[in-house]
């Protein structure tokens, strides 16, 4: 009996698993236009947007990268007219605007975006300058997060503290052993000002756990423990 039951139910399996393959087959043969059409339309898709990076985007990128070389140079000299022709350029040379805006697919673009917000920041011109850097596109590096931090002291000056700081724990994120520690101690400076003493003691408590040379050297261990006593009072 027990074998006639195993028998029954393998032969059940096998019956169940033919149906199977056999309404994969039916629904192949009764939508395979459908089905053909939209491989054909994916393979088309995915052949456009190599064609588009070869014979487009690469050329733009080459093409802006080429650019930005005598911008980049006016803005290193620092002075008045020089920032004004890194941004607008002159005669011969493009400046950081137009080719922020006429490279907008490439990674050049974003670039440009960051050294036009650093020169308007150098004019004293504050409100374009975080403009700019707030155009600033996340690309995991350096200057990202020093972006943040530069636009967390511009809205600082505006007097929007809760921005300051959302942008300040942004900068804090960083890796960078130097940049890292600095934006967590302003963090703690904002929120001191905003007595949220308990935000204030784990960031400085994050650059004692995470950078601890820096934390010496920044004397920090005062600032924690002020920021301690005062989380406990409340």
């Amino acid at each position: 009996m027990k074998k006639e039951k195993k028998v029954e139910k393998k032969e059940q399996g096998v019956q169940s698993h033919e149906g199977f393959v056999v309404r994969v087959f039916k629904f192949f043969d009764q939508y395979n236009k459908i089905i053909y059409g939209v491989v054909i339309a994916l393979f088309v898709v995915v052949a456009a947007l190599l064609a588009f990076n070869k014979f487009y985007l690469l050329p733009q990128s080459e093409k802006a990268s080429a650019l930005m070389t005598a911008p980049i140079d006016f803005m290193l000299k620092a002075d008045s007219l020089s920032l004004v022709k890194a941004l607008e350029g002159d005669d011969e040379n493009e400046g950081f605007l137009n080719i922020a805006s006429s490279f907008k697919l490439t990674k050049t673009a974003n670039t440009a975006k960051y050294f036009a917000g650093l020169c308007y920041l150098k004019l004293g011109d504050k409100e374009e300058a975080l403009k700019y850097l707030l155009k600033f596109k996340h690309r995991d590096d350096i200057y990202w997060y020093g972006a943040q931090g530069m636009i967390s002291d511009l809205y600082d000056d505006q007097g929007d503290i809760k921005k300051a700081i959302k942008y300040c724990k942004k900068s804090a994120e960083s890796k960078d052993p130097y940049l890292a520690p600095v934006s967590l101690f302003k963090l703690g400076q904002l929120y001191e000002r905003e007595e949220e003493w308990g935000d204030a003691s784990k960031a400085y408590q994050s650059i004692q756990d995470k950078f601890y040379t820096e934390y010496l050297k920044m004397g920090v261990d005062k600032y924690l423990e002020r920021a301690l006593i005062n989380k406990d009072k409340k």
